[in-house]
C-alpha cells in the first residue's frame, strides 16, 4: 500500500478504537516509555498533545510525568497558513484552548515561543510506522519541517496504537524517520 491508502486505513482504524481503548492503549504506550531510562535522562522534551476527535495517543500521561520529573516541555503552536509548528514552553499554570481542528494549544497571551534547538526528544504523531523507522502522519509535513529546525542528534519518538507494517512502499529521500516507535505491548530501536 502507499502512504494515501495506508494512511486513509489506520485512520479508519484509530477512530474505530472506543474512548476506553484509547485511554488504555495510550497508558499502556507510556508504560513501555517508562522502561526506557535513557530517555528521561534529558531536559528539553516536545511533546504533541492529543487530538481527541482523531483518537490520537493520550501524550498528557507523558507531559505529567516530565513536569513531576522537573523537565522542560514544550509542545507546539500551529501556523496553518504557512505550515509549520512554533514550538511554546509549557507547565502546569499554561492554560490550553482547543484550535479550530481540534488541536490544544496554549492561548495566544500564554505563547511563549523556544528555539526547536533546545529540543532534545522529540514525540512525534504519526498514524503507523514501518519496521524501517518511517511513518506515516496526516501528511502535511509539519514536523517535517519541524525537525529540520531541531538539533541534528534530536531523538524522535513515534507513538502508535498499532503494531509497525513491513515496508512503507512510496518512501521519499526527505521522509523522516524516527528513532524509536512505541506501541501498547512493544518498543522498535531503529538506526
Amino acid at each position: 500500500m502507499n502512504k494515501k491508502e495506508l494512511r486513509k486505513k489506520y485512520f479508519y482504524y484509530r477512530q474505530s478504537l472506543s474512548k476506553k481503548e484509547v485511554l488504555y492503549n495510550s497508558y499502556k504506550i507510556f508504560s513501555c516509555l517508562k522502561k526506557i531510562f535513557f530517555i528521561w535522562e534529558k531536559k528539553y522534551y516536545h511533546v504533541f498533545l492529543p487530538i481527541r476527535k482523531y483518537k490520537e495517543v493520550d501524550t498528557f500521561f507523558i507531559v505529567n510525568f516530565l513536569l513531576r520529573k522537573g523537565k522542560y516541555v514544550t509542545i507546539p503552536y500551529s501556523n496553518f497558513h504557512n505550515c509549520s509548528i512554533e514550538n511554546c514552553f509549557f507547565d502546569q499554570n499554561t492554560f490550553l484552548k482547543k484550535n479550530s481542528y481540534g488541536i490544544f494549544e496554549p492561548i495566544p497571551t500564554q505563547k511563549y515561543v523556544v528555539s526547536p534547538s533546545f529540543i532534545e526528544v522529540i514525540f512525534i504523531p504519526l498514524l503507523i510506522f514501518d519496521l524501517e523507522g518511517y511513518r506515516i502522519g496526516y501528511g502535511k509535513g509539519f514536523y517535517d519541517r519541524f525537525i529540520d529546525l531541531c538539533k541534528k542528534n534530536v531523538m524522535k519518538i513515534g507513538l502508535s496504537f498499532f503494531y509497525p507494517i513491513n515496508k512503507i512502499i512510496d518512501i521519499h529521500k526527505n521522509d523522516l524517520s524516527i528513532d524509536i516507535g512505541i506501541t501498547p505491548y512493544h518498543i522498535f530501536y531503529f538506526k
